[in-house]
């Protein structure tokens, strides 16, 4: 591991030279406190200016550092701050904002922020100044940056905008900054970054060796552990999983069954002469889709469900109908659909999914052959199983159906990213306890 450091080390000299010699110090220090971080500290690229006070990232791994601050600093501080810039790249703090919609660039960088320091502050580090940690803000520590954003633009909460919190830049919130080169290496000066695709590869070189090391050693915080396990796992296509599951019940749904119709002849009618008999045809698939509609469900679940609607509208052709109904505590808005588009959701009470099932189970005018059901599942559930499938999509925390997997039923669950590291750490830290 000391001969991978210092031919990095080496290979940085090579490519920096003239840069400050406190910030190789510095990666130098960070590289030896994590040794799993040494791809990424090495492979950022130092940008020396004044326009910032202390350290920043942008979105293209190059690092903005203030020569006079480093000079004032430790070398121990120096170090943390790098550890802490860096971890803002390795945790996809940039596109993590995006896909939480998140408009308060400042308030997410505090929030972004209260993620990483709270590992820092476990181990030890001196983090330079006063910076944001959860206990600041009554938050509790081990959360992820989505929750804290959350909870810090409560009115609640006090404003993390009168507490002093460095711009991390880019890299961080993903808000240019005046400071920043952009991103064409022609005009950056010459300073050319990281293109996403090594910058991948720097993040699963980094995850591997968490990976490894945290097989034998226990000295690997459990927020990194949770990262790598999430970067290293293959991801499943759940979508595919959906697909699949409901081309495979219906098809299940009208196997064996047909009916007759004279509306094209029998394919030996020559053999009957005068006699018109009538041709064979398998009836199409007659499903339901049952929307949790109640004030538990948020507009990213219920989004989820449209798009399930909309997959399930085009499998079957436009020329299908779905009875589509919504429900919280009651039945609303019960219609028949081709696509997506035609719906209109009721609902924003309690939550009482049952009432929707019984409606399909005592539905006497074109009964269906399957049902599927969109939910975040935090109701109670009848212990009659229906006397159709039942393809429970699960997008939330509840306890699915106690029959959701039996016989021809199924249940998918479309879990948070993190939750399902969070879960998967915890069935090791089971199987493997770790002394702390």
């Amino acid at each position: 591991m000391l001969s991978r450091i210092a031919s990095l080390i080496r290979a940085s000299d090579r490519k920096a030279d003239g840069y400050s010699r406190d910030l190789q110090t510095a990666r130098l220090r960070a590289s030896y406190q994590r040794a799993y971080f040494a791809p990424a500290l090495f492979n950022l690229v130092p940008v020396k200016t004044d326009l910032i006070a202390t350290m920043a990232v942008d979105a293209y791994w190059r690092l903005y550092y203030n020569e006079s601050w480093l000079a004032t600093h430790t070398v121990e501080e120096n170090a943390a701050l790098l550890i802490h810039e860096v971890s803002h790249l390795l945790r996809d703090h940039e596109a993590r904002k995006k896909a939480a919609a998140v408009r308060d660039a400042r308030l997410w960088n505090t929030a972004a922020d209260c993620e990483i320091n709270d590992d820092l502050a476990a181990e030890g580090l001196p983090l330079p100044g006063d910076p944001p940690q959860p206990g600041k803000y009554g938050l509790a520590t081990g959360e992820t940056a989505e929750l804290y954003y959350k909870e810090l633009a409560q009115p609640a909460q006090p404003s993390p905008h009168e507490q002093e919190c460095e711009d991390c830049g880019s890299g961080a919130h993903g808000e240019g900054r005046p400071w920043e080169l952009p991103p064409d290496e022609e005009t950056s000066g010459g300073t050319p970054g990281v293109d996403a695709v090594k910058g991948e590869m720097v993040k699963r070189d980094v995850a591997q060796r968490i990976m490894d090391l945290s097989g034998f050693f226990g000295d690997v915080p459990l927020g990194w552990r949770r990262w790598a396990h999430g970067v290293m796992t293959p991801k499943v296509d759940y979508l595919a999983v959906i697909r699949r599951t409901v081309r495979t019940a219906l098809r299940e749904s009208t196997l064996g069954r047909y009916d007759r119709t004279y509306r094209r002849p029998h394919r030996r009618q020559a053999c009957y002469g005068e006699f018109i008999m009538p041709s064979f045809y398998q009836p199409r698939p007659r499903p339901g889709f049952l929307i949790d509609t109640s004030s538990s469900m948020q507009n990213e679940q219920l989004s989820r469900a449209i798009t399930e609607l909309g997959a399930l509208t085009r499998q079957l052709g436009y020329a299908s109908e779905v009875v589509v109904a919504c429900c919280d505590a009651a039945v609303h808005g019960v219609k028949k659909v081709f696509n997506p588009s035609q719906l209109q959701l009721y609902g924003g009470g309690g939550t009482d999914i049952a009432k929707g099932l019984e409606w399909f189970v005592s539905k006497k005018s074109g009964p269906i052959d399957l049902l599927i059901v969109v939910t975040d599942c935090e109701t109670a559930w009848p212990p009659e199983v229906p006397p159709f499938p039942v393809i429970t999509i699960r997008v939330g925390n509840g306890l699915p159906p106690p029959w959701g997997d039996r016989g021809a039923n199924k249940v998918i669950t479309i879990e948070d990213r993190e939750m399902q590291i969070a879960r998967s750490m915890a069935r090791k830290e089971k199987q493997w306890p770790v002394d702390r």
